[in-house]
């Protein structure tokens, strides 16, 4: 008898082996099936009417150009995203990736032209806004979009398909709005403008080439997803053709997106190397009444520039030196110590910060002497004080006592010496004292006022 039965491949040996899995394989089918959900004819409807930019859509694109330029301009992130929910530029994108999804050829010329028009005239509005702009300096918001990396492109490439799976569905959701935020359409177009405004090629092409990812990844998901929907198509490509346009099709997506993940590479090791920098300079870079006020890094080609601002105590020549020979043999790369104006020049900001610091540092040293010697002369003066009841212990002491005076004089001046203050007491004793006693009394007083007033030298003299 002959055997009918076909293989049951991997899947079917596998629900045969263990027949738990097939209820676990429907239940996930279920879960994840979107063909059911999809409704081609009205996606492809709606798609075809956003492509088209005349008349409304092309004011909205003009406006969306404008208040994204803006909030590039003053370096506002909700500005931005404002720009980004209502920009139409999804429209001409989504149909490239249907055209070639369904073969038709005619959509994706007329997709191709409206694309074009929408970044001549986003070029050319932005471009007029930041010629006219007073504020020309670039911002975070702008710098942002002039470094493509494959991040971008995964953003890209997901939300192209958040984007062409929410449009096929029979029942519209606000995924749209939310793809249009993530994919980031316009700011790199408007990005594009300001360095073409400015003549700031990194600028201009960084996000020009941003623009291109997000392009070309949105089409493709949107490509992927139209065939796997099985969207009826509009032409039947002889198998040699289809080949041939899948082959032209996956050489420019690779060249497209392999430019990202060398840039993606270069700012990883970048990272890891300031992460090293950042490090070193912390535990090297330390002299005792000097701290690093600014530190500046860049990287040319992935080799390490470091500009260190000083501030403090200037650090010696050969110590500095030391440091950037260190710090060239450990990154090959260059250390650049600023401690003074002269060494700022051509460093505007820092300059104008070096000067003011020195300025301060020069008047904060001239204070310091000025306290000093104040404080030397309140030494001074607190060692010439009397105290106050001084004349009430010798009346008790001492009451035989006339009279009684005491100061502090220069004493010991000569040619070569200064003297030095010290206290003199002039003393008058009643005339009940026998004379001959009045030495030892004064010699007694004398001592005592050493003790009381905690001095070396106290002079007792007759009153004159």
């Amino acid at each position: 008898m002959e055997n009918t039965n076909k293989p049951l491949g991997f899947l079917g040996a596998a629900t045969s082996k263990w027949p738990i899995i097939a209820p676990i394989l429907s239940f996930l089918k279920d879960r994840f099936s979107i063909i059911d959900l999809a409704n081609p004819v009205a996606t492809i409807d709606g798609i075809k009417k956003d492509i088209e930019f005349r008349g409304f859509s092309l004011w909205i694109l003009i406006f969306s150009i404008f208040i994204a330029s803006i909030g590039l301009n003053v370096d506002s992130t909700a500005v931005v995203i404002g720009a980004m929910l209502i920009s139409p530029l999804m429209g001409p994108i989504m149909g490239l990736g249907l055209s070639l999804g369904i073969n038709d050829f005619k959509l994706l010329t007329r997709s191709v032209k409206n694309l074009g028009v929408a970044v001549g005239i986003g070029l050319f509005v932005s471009a007029v806004y930041f010629l006219v702009s007073p504020i020309s300096a670039p911002s975070n918001e702008l710098f942002a979009r002039t470094n493509p990396t494959l991040l971008d492109v995964l953003v890209a490439f997901f939300g192209g398909l958040a984007g062409i799976l929410a449009g096929s569905r029979k029942e519209k959701s606000n995924v749209i709005p939310g793809v249009a935020i993530a994919t980031a359409l316009m700011p790199p177009l408007c990005t594009a403008g300001y360095g073409l405004a400015h003549g700031e090629w990194h600028y201009f092409f960084g996000a020009l080439y941003l623009f291109l990812i997000n392009t070309v990844l949105i089409a493709t998901s949107t490509t992927l997803i139209v065939r796997y929907l099985r969207f009826p198509l509009v032409e039947i490509l002889d198998p040699l053709r289809a080949k041939k346009t899948s082959r032209i099709f996956s050489i420019g997506l690779i060249v497209i997106i392999v430019p990202s993940i060398y840039i993606m590479y270069r700012t990883v090791t970048d990272s890891i190397n300031q992460a090293k920098i950042e490090t070193y300079l912390t535990e090297t870079v330390d002299y005792p009444g000097t701290e690093i006020l600014k530190k500046e890094i860049s990287f040319n080609g992935g080799t390490p520039q470091v500009t260190l601002v000083l501030f403090g105590d200037r650090v010696p020549g050969e110590l500095t030196k030391e440091w950037s020979s260190s710090f060239k043999q450990e990154f090959e790369g260059s250390l650049s110590i600023v401690q003074d104006e002269k060494e700022a020049q051509g460093l505007e900001e820092m300059s104008k910060m070096v000067q003011l610091y020195s300025e301060g540092r020069d008047e904060a040293r001239s204070y310091q002497e000025k306290i000093t010697t104040l404080e030397g002369q309140l030494g001074q003066l607190e060692n010439q004080l009397i105290p106050a009841n001084l004349s009430a212990e010798i009346r008790i002491n001492y009451p035989d006592l006339e009279s009684f005076s005491i100061g502090t004089m220069q004493y010991g001046l000569d040619s070569i010496s200064d003297g030095a203050l010290i206290a003199v007491a002039f003393v008058d004793w009643k005339p009940e004292v026998d004379s001959t006693l009045v030495p030892r009394r004064n010699k007694q007083l004398e001592d005592w006022l050493k003790l009381r007033l905690e001095k070396d030298q106290v002079l007792v003299q007759p009153m004159p």
